[in-house]
């Protein structure tokens, strides 16, 4: 009996939706890693530089995001206060090419996207 392989995007695809995206693929992930590649942060300067973003969800997705091994929390020895730092671990800095990557194909191919969409929404209007 032969094996069935599925195609390589189909595996891209079910790897993509059920990894990737689930790791990084809250509201909030992208732009605390975006915050945290520019060096460590506490936890109100994050607040503060995410606009939008609760307290309740960043405290959840900070918290996901270390259980995850994408970032790690300390105690900040250098200030006076206790102040808690995040950063990112080694595991957290690897996504930056993939998601450069994917950022770069947005960027040259969102024109397209949206022009793909208008001639759907004409379509579908055409067809009502």
């Amino acid at each position: 009996m032969a094996v069935h392989n599925p195609p390589r995007c189909q595996q891209v695809g079910a790897i993509f939706a059920g990894r990737f995206l689930a790791l990084v693929g809250a509201r909030w992930c992208l732009p605390i890693l975006e915050q945290l590649g520019e060096g460590g942060r506490r936890y109100q300067d994050l607040h503060d530089a995410i606009d939008g973003v609760s307290y309740k969800v960043l405290t959840e997705t900070l918290r996901r995001a270390e259980r995850d091994g994408l970032i790690t929390r300390r105690l900040d020895g250098g200030r006076v206060e206790t102040a808690t730092l995040y950063e990112l671990t080694d595991l957290g800095r690897s996504l930056d090419q993939p998601l450069a990557a994917l950022a770069e194909w947005a960027e040259i191919n969102w024109k397209a996207v949206e022009a793909a969409r208008e001639q759907w929404d004409a379509r579908r209007q055409a067809e009502h």
